[in-house]
């Protein structure tokens, strides 16, 4: 079963420390039927396992990575939590303690649904069979608190009820991923499974990494464009955006109403320039009209610091950059002229 599991991503490690999770619950209970231990407390604890399959069962499906030791021990503090209030006998039936044990089971839920009909890869999250039978083991685990809870007649027959499923369910997915693992082991021999790794499937890689970037990078329409660069415009000619020399992407792709990946989409693919270059095009022409009509009345620092530059060094080389000369030399030849 973990042999299949890890034949998809990194991600379904989570997947089996969820299994290893739940089967607690059933071997709790093998245990106390095996060995006539009544103990109320032992079950109670038993009934904590299924927040750690909530909690490494949400890691399954909304983490891509190998399981990290800080994701896996921020995710277990729920279980530790109520392990600890139960054992030391604090309060272990007051409403409060259940509200917060049920609102932690209902959130792992929502997020588990919302990110398998998210998912579009062809991978083992896609599976609807393997979300319901998520979601009714920990309804079924729900249903058996609350009989607890409520001291009702039916406590004893769901928890059986629930032990049952959940065999089931391990039972279930153990012989469907040896079928799994056996059926591709026929299908492939060796020598093609290892040209497959080291070739095409760093050939298909490639090409989803390039398909993903493409699909990243395109985001504005050309009306939507268009419309930015109207409003660019306007923010740099009339109210001189540039001359704010703490002035960011963000902060302008803020004033423009997008977001900073498609402000430097709309500077990079729609007006082929970069956010500093055009920043300092117009700073360049600012200067020059204060060059012109300064003369020598204003020193080039200052009038490199009203044009939106940092220091008198960037300027210069800017300055030179645009127009092939310094400002003091330009200033002469238009006084000159």
């Amino acid at each position: 079963m973990f042999k299949y599991e890890r034949s998809f991503n990194e991600s379904a490690h989570y997947l089996s420390l969820a299994n290893l999770a739940l089967m607690l619950i059933p071997l709790i209970s093998y245990v106390q039927l095996k060995f006539y231990i009544n103990a109320p407390l032992i079950s109670q604890i038993a009934n904590c396992c299924i927040l750690l399959f909530c909690a490494f069962t949400y890691l399954f499906y909304c983490s891509s990575t190998y399981p990290r030791a800080k994701d896996v021990l921020v995710h277990c503090t729920p279980f530790v939590f109520f392990l600890t209030v139960k054992v030391m006998d604090f309060h272990t039936q007051t409403e409060l303690m259940y509200i917060i044990y049920f609102g932690l089971m209902f959130s792992y839920v929502t997020c588990i649904w919302q990110s398998a009909t998210r998912t579009t890869e062809n991978s083992l999250k896609c599976s609807k069979l393997l979300v319901l039978t998520i979601t009714y083991l920990i309804a079924l685990n729900g249903s058996v608190a609350i009989s607890f809870l409520s001291q009702s007649s039916w406590t004893y027959p769901l928890w059986s009820l629930l032990n049952v499923s959940i065999c089931l369910y391990l039972m279930t997915f153990s012989f469907y991923a040896a079928y799994r693992i056996k059926q591709g082991s026929t299908q492939s021999p060796q020598p093609h499974l290892k040209h497959i790794d080291t070739e095409e499937l760093d050939t298909q890689e490639h090409s989803l990494k390039e398909l993903k970037a493409k699909q990243r990078t395109i985001q504005l329409s050309d009306s939507l464009a268009q419309d930015c660069i109207a409003k660019l415009d306007h923010l740099l000619q009339n109210e001189q955006l540039f001359l704010d020399n703490q002035l960011t992407l963000g902060q302008l792709a803020t004033r423009l109403g997008i977001t900073q990946h498609q402000a430097s989409e709309l500077l990079n693919e729609h007006m082929h320039t970069s956010f500093y270059n055009l920043l300092n095009e117009h700073r360049v022409q600012h200067a020059c009209q204060l060059l012109k009509h300064t003369k020598n009345k204003a020193s080039i620092t200052q009038i490199a610091l009203d044009s939106g530059f940092n220091n008198k060094s960037s300027f210069y080389n800017e300055f030179k950059k645009q127009l092939g000369t310094t400002p003091s030399k330009w200033r002469l030849a238009r006084q000159e002229g």
